[in-house]
């Protein structure tokens, strides 16, 4: 039996349930010099630039959020795009930390006594841009070093309440849909959420 089906054969504890929607997930997308959000929307149409943005959320496990990001180009031209992720806390508690490990490949933030992964995937490549501040930066061209070239800037770690972004670079062409894969996954500490996503890589491989 596979490592996630004998976790969901275990009841979750109160806080592994409040823990499954612990960070919330904000995707955006990045095109000729202008950025969107998809703030409280599963879907976001971009007339002006023949895109459609739509999102779908699973949930394999109570400590697994994994969310699909579809870009539907409605175009008569090929469209290069950078799908954004923005993760962060609800809750504002000063006791937070968003670092991103280049060792590993992924981003962790620390809240609520709870260590979070953060991790994605597009065309069989992982994250290679990223970065963590401020919440209340998040939201403004400051995660830009460059907006015309879609370049984040690059900050290893935010403490207090902390948003992580990365992007991922895709070239659709007319006609075509491009999709980005990302995942969050709760755990008390670093060797849980490495054979969580261990566990669900394994699954995901199978299924496509």
């Amino acid at each position: 039996m596979k490592l996630i089906e004998q976790l969901q054969n275990q009841k979750p504890t109160y806080s592994q349930q409040l823990s499954q929607d612990a960070l919330q997930l904000i995707p955006g997308i990045w095109v000729n010099g202008k950025y969107f959000w998809l703030q409280n929307s599963m879907e976001k149409v971009l007339n002006e630039e023949e895109l459609i943005i739509k999102v779908k959320q699973e949930h394999p496990h109570s400590k697994i959020r994994y969310s699909s990001i579809y870009i539907s180009n409605h175009g008569k031209e090929s469209k290069e795009v950078k799908i954004l992720a923005m993760h962060y806390h609800p809750i504002v508690i000063h006791d937070q930390l968003a670092f991103v490990s280049p060792t590993d490949s992924m981003i962790f933030h620390l809240a609520n006594k709870n260590i979070y992964l953060v991790n994605g995937a597009c065309n069989g490549m992982g994250m290679k841009e990223y970065t963590a501040m401020p919440q209340w930066n998040a939201f403004t061209d400051q995660i830009w070093s460059s907006l015309p070239k879609g370049t984040l800037n690059y900050h290893p770690m935010a403490k207090g309440p902390a948003a992580s972004i990365f992007s991922m670079k895709m070239k659709i062409g007319p006609h075509e849909i491009g999709k980005m894969s990302t995942w969050t996954i709760t755990g008390s500490n670093k060797n849980e959420l490495l054979s969580l996503e261990h566990a669900l890589m394994k699954q995901t491989e199978s299924l496509s």
